[in-house]
């Protein structure tokens, strides 16, 4: 049985960081670029690639293909440090369309075409990610109020999609267009210096049937997805501080000889190199289960694949820092852009320890049922 990739896919990948490397360098940030602007160039040419389109249905004008296709895309916008208002918005494409359908066409063929910004209100101050603890909800009155964190490009969304509690108090995920009354926006400092990230009040926002994306179902399958592709934009970024540091370590001489000679730099080299590969399978593995396997499963998939891209993340770059020595801190090799991204996307959408607690939870079930 075959579990790689085929052809075609891996040639839009191709075609993707080709496009990337040429239209979204990271030299633009290393010389002052202000990201919000470069997004604003970035988007269009995404748009002509029909990139927003990847997991829109054919009938609404996409491409109609799935998580699987888009894993290989997800991890190249990590490598490239792609905003996450760009993820976001084709993450939104795939659960409007899982879980909302005809009632959505509008907004999935805006997506299609670049037309429609999308950012996930999730994050909590108090409850993390953790469903357990959200805490905004819809009132008896139809209103929903709370507070969420971290939403990327909150300021210039056309929608947002929020994860809430609905007037029963069941989870339950929505769609709330960005300018009604009661939606404020406070830019927040965040650690990821490449995107902008807000801070989203609801108060007492109206929130109709229509609204209504899905139950607890979709906001799960919602949080999984997300999760996954945070999992994947680490193995991206990984992937290239390590052959960056590869490269550097082949160029950067000493007594004599290129240090990437001595063992104990290649020793470490190829531990990142196992550590980059272990996460890569893991979130394919994990794209695989949200696009085929059972809720049990697509969980323990995705915390599994979420929990092994953070500590990758945090190794990979440590040592990428490390080996470079005091070029490693110097603004003109731009390590720190790739670094803050990855620190910023270990805790976004469940931390290591949230996720190797879901995974324990869930083998022990298994273990259980026999």
């Amino acid at each position: 049985m075959n579990f790689d990739f085929n052809e075609e896919q891996y040639m839009f990948r191709d075609t993707v960081r080709d496009s990337l490397a040429e239209q979204f360098p990271i030299d633009l940030l290393r010389d002052g670029g202000d990201p919000v602007a470069l997004e604003g160039e970035l988007w269009s040419q995404l748009a002509e690639l029909g990139l927003f389109g990847l997991m829109v249905p054919e009938d609404q004008g996409g491409l109609g293909l799935g998580m699987v296709d888009f894993a290989l895309i997800a991890e190249e916008f990590g490598a490239a440090l792609v905003p996450l208002t760009v993820t976001d918005t084709i993450a939104a494409s795939l659960i409007l369309a899982k879980f909302a359908g005809a009632a959505q066409a509008d907004n999935l063929e805006k997506i299609a075409s670049g037309d429609l910004r999308v950012a996930f209100a999730v994050y909590e101050k108090n409850g993390g990610y953790d469903p357990a603890d959200f805490a905004a909800a819809i009132g008896a009155d139809g209103a929903l109020s709370g507070r969420k964190l971290l939403v990327a490009g909150a300021d210039r969304a056309d929608m947002l999609v929020v994860v809430a509690r609905d007037a029963s108090g069941a989870l339950a995920l929505y769609c709330v267009d960005a300018a009604r009354i009661g939606v404020a926006t406070a830019r927040e400092t965040a650690l990821d210096i490449t995107g902008d990230y807000h801070a989203v009040s609801f108060d007492k926002v109206l929130v109709s049937d229509a609204d209504r994306i899905g139950g607890t179902d979709a906001a799960e399958f919602a949080l999984d997805l997300l999760a996954a592709i945070a999992a994947l934009g680490m193995v991206g970024i990984g992937g290239r501080m390590l052959d960056v540091t590869v490269a550097y370590v082949k160029e950067r001489s000493q007594f004599g000889q290129p240090i990437g000679a001595f063992q104990a730099i290649k020793h470490r080299c190829a531990n990142m190199a196992v550590d980059v590969n272990t996460a890569r399978s893991g979130g394919y593995f994990a794209a695989w289960a949200l696009a085929s396997a059972d809720k049990a499963e697509r969980e323990w998939a995705v915390s599994m694949g979420k929990a092994k891209a953070n500590r990758m993340a945090v190794h990979v770059m440590r040592e990428a820092v490390q080996l470079h020595g005091g070029m490693g801190y110097t603004w003109e090799m731009a390590l720190h852009f790739p670094y803050r991204r990855g620190r910023h996307l270990e805790v976004l959408y469940g931390s290591t320890e949230y996720h190797n607690e879901r995974v324990l939870q869930a083998t022990m079930a298994q273990l259980a049922a026999g």
